[in-house]
């Protein structure tokens, strides 16, 4: 019977599993539970393991068939209807179907290398489940599983043709026809998917929450609306380019307010000087200082102008070396390293490394705002590429540099 092959795996698992007609009992430890199939599940059981069909990628995480290939996708949208599922027709019969993976793609996972650091969270439920139905009990209870809870909820992104092709490979038909479909999907119902194999990035950001048990207190101070605003996209985006641009956002909030300050006190500072009169060489010196301390031509020193304002240095510095340390490399003030297609670093110490800083960042800022620029192709940014990890990497430098804004400018 095809269970067997279901229990010879939960075996190589470290469960004791045994077999009955419609259903696999398994031991966890001292937990007890039981995996029950209703008809469905036992004729895709059989048929799944009798067949020679089916082929998964694990690595791409794509199952191909005689007739069909189903990719597993990723939601790039935070829309909270995650069950949808759409269905695609041409002129001939084939199809796209969007939706629930299917239990062959699930059988197939399971059977992967992939599962298996799956299982170790699959386990944990089990086990925590049984615990809590045999509490009290002398004698533990087995407790009842459906096969889906052996397996997580995966969303997929299928090709179905009438035939299969003759001259070309399935394979190449299915993911132009699938990504098309994925687009018309975005274009027409805002229900944004990507097919995983084409994330190239290590995964998405998402931010770290510290549970440190601390009671909450209301704060004294009153902070900037706006800045805070930017604060809560880059706290709730998913994408580090996004992440990245909300935290520049708020450096760069200040950048006329900090140059007009700087511009006007060298100004009042010569103004103010008794022995001025409006001679022509006082009038001169006058459109000097003006030229000098103008920056607002100059993004990179405004964007300078505004750290050594509002971030302390010897702070800063500190914060890096500690990030560095907790990492075990220096992967910000080490040897130059290749950012979009410029070689950069940071020096740790007084007087250069919020300048160095103020460099890198606003480096990396044109890169992600810029699809083309005097960069090859290869080395500007692009979504789900490698790419994303060298933004990731640079992100709580300019997470740090955001929030002593945001503390500096409360009232």
């Amino acid at each position: 019977m095809s269970l067997k092959n279901i229990a010879d795996r939960l075996i190589e698992l470290g469960c004791d599993a045994t077999v009955h007609a419609d259903r696999i009992d398994i031991d966890i430890d001292e937990q007890k539970a039981t995996i029950v199939f209703d008809k469905d599940w036992l004729a895709t059981v059989r048929g799944f393991y009798r067949s020679r069909q089916y082929k998964y990628d694990s690595e791409r995480r794509i199952l191909v068939a005689n007739r069909s290939v189903e990719y597993q996708l990723t939601r790039l949208d935070s829309g909270y209807l995650y069950k949808n599922d759409h269905q695609f027709t041409d002129k001939v019969g084939n199809q796209v179907l969007v939706g629930s993976a299917t239990n062959e793609f699930l059988l197939s996972y399971f059977q992967s290398k992939r599962y298996e650091v799956t299982f170790k969270r699959i386990k944990k439920k089990i086990m925590r489940r049984c615990e809590i139905r045999s509490k009290g009990r002398t004698t533990p209870r087995r407790v009842s599983f459906t096969p889906d809870e052996l397996m997580l909820s995966f969303h997929t992104a299928r090709y179905i043709l009438k035939r299969k092709p003759r001259d070309v490979s399935l394979e190449t038909i299915a993911i132009e026809r699938v990504r098309a479909c994925l687009f018309s999907l975005s274009y027409r119902k805002a229900e944004c998917w990507e097919i995983s194999q084409d994330i190239k990035s290590r995964g998405f950001f998402f931010p770290t929450i510290e549970e440190d048990g601390m009671s909450l207190d209301i704060p004294v101070a009153s902070y900037d609306s706006s800045l805070v605003s930017y604060y809560k996209v880059a706290k709730s985006s998913r994408f580090p380019s996004q992440v990245f641009l909300s935290y520049y956002h708020i450096l760069e909030y200040h950048f006329l307010r900090v140059a007009d300050e700087t511009l006007f006190g060298a100004v009042r500072t010569r103004l103010n000087d008794p022995a001025f009169n409006p001679s022509y060489d006082n009038v001169s010196g006058l459109i000097s200082t003006i030229k000098k301390y103008d920056s607002t031509a100059d993004e990179k020193q405004m964007l300078k102008d505004v750290l050594l304002k509002y971030v302390p240095e010897e702070e800063f510095i500190e914060f890096v070396l500690n990030k560095e340390k907790d990492i075990g490399e220096k992967i910000y003030s080490g040897a130059k390293q290749q950012i979009f297609g410029e070689q950069l670093s940071i020096k740790l110490d007084k007087g250069h490394a919020l300048a160095n800083t103020a460099s890198l960042l606003k480096h990396i800022r044109n890169a992600l705002v810029h699809s083309s620029d005097r960069y090859s192709r290869d080395e500007c940014y692009l979504p789900f590429s490698e790419s994303e990890e060298i933004v990731v990497k640079f992100l709580p430098l300019v997470q740090y540099m955001a929030e002593k804004i945001i503390f500096a400018t409360a009232s």
